[in-house]
């Protein structure tokens, strides 16, 4: 039997490349195929609460259920659950339950009076069907904010200038404080309707900030700090962040919020800080097994207060 070889051209023909080609495609897929088992206990199912304290407002509370790693289903809330509410340690009410949406379920357990600064507030929920919870939180008053400047900040002959502005505020002297500082901007922006009309719109966008000693390598758009090194003083920032500018904006407004919060509140948000720059295939780049203040349960119960003020950039 004789062989005959094949030729350059006949090799490099159109027909035969693509023929090469799949096959070597099916051989790279077929080789790189693996069983991933995906292995976990099964975890005792929960109470899940999420709800935020603010002074002045009325207290909000989302209760869910929690569920197995393999659950994908929907989110279950829970209206039949019994959820008392104290104030510094003194039965206030029993929290009634508002439906915002009645395809999902989903709704808030709602106090009747607003809350005060200063005061700590607890939970109790009960379910029939799930262990007991209880959290609290400590609300804090709003900061004393004495002074507020804008240094410098960018505009159409320098669109690319760092801004800055400093801010001074009293701490308190008789506890320890958290505190978070966020940046960001109030923009009256064009939108072009279906129908070719221009409107205008405000929209809200945060900028990363930080001073000399408030790091955020992590660009949040929140620093955080506590008042650690600085306790009952009266302390002051020059913030630096990157401003914006734009000549398609009608109007441009910086704000600044300078929040207090209760301790729950930092413990929850910080350990979700990444370490840094994220990189491709660096590992985890977000936090796991976030630890809240819910007893016998998940999620969070937080507090904070928070002063604004804004400069009118255009």
């Amino acid at each position: 039997m004789r062989i005959r070889k094949l030729t350059y051209f006949e090799f490099n023909s159109y027909k035969t490349k693509l023929i090469l080609g799949f096959g070597f495609i099916f051989l790279s897929l077929i080789s790189c195929q693996k069983n991933l088992d995906l292995s976990f206990s099964s975890t005792e199912i929960k109470q899940v609460i999420i709800a935020n304290l603010r002074p002045d407002n009325f207290l909000s509370v989302n209760i869910s259920k929690s569920k197995q790693p393999d659950d994908y289903s929907s989110i279950e809330f829970l209206n039949n659950c019994q959820v008392a509410l104290y104030e510094d340690s003194t039965y206030k009410e029993q929290l009634y339950f508002v439906l915002r949406d009645s395809l999902s379920g989903l709704g808030y357990y709602v106090s009747s009076f607003q809350l005060k600064e200063n005061k700590t507030y607890k939970i109790i929920s009960t379910n029939a069907e799930l262990r007991t919870i209880e959290a609290s939180e400590y609300l804090p008053n709003i900061p004393l904010v004495t002074s507020h400047q804008l240094l410098q900040h960018a505009d159409a002959q320098h669109p690319n200038m760092e801004g800055s502005y400093t801010i001074s505020f009293n701490d308190d002297a008789d506890k320890a404080d958290y505190y978070f500082i966020a940046t960001f901007y109030q923009v009256l922006k064009p939108v072009v309707k279906n129908n070719g009309d221009t409107i205008y719109k405000y929209d809200y966008f945060s900028v990363p900030s930080y001073a000399a000693d408030l790091p955020n390598l992590s660009n949040n758009y929140r620093t955080y700090f506590t008042d650690e090194h600085f306790n009952g003083s009266n302390k002051n920032f020059t913030i630096h962040f990157p401003s914006q500018y734009n000549d398609t904006y009608k109007a441009i407004y910086l704000y600044v919020e300078l929040s207090k919060c209760g301790k729950n509140f930092y413990d929850w948000f910080t350990q979700q800080l990444s370490y840094g720059t994220d990189y491709f295939n660096d590992g985890q780049s977000d936090r796991l097994n976030l630890v809240g203040n819910i007893k016998n349960g998940y999620g969070h119960f937080t507090a904070n207060s928070s002063y604004y003020f804004y400069f009118n950039i255009k």
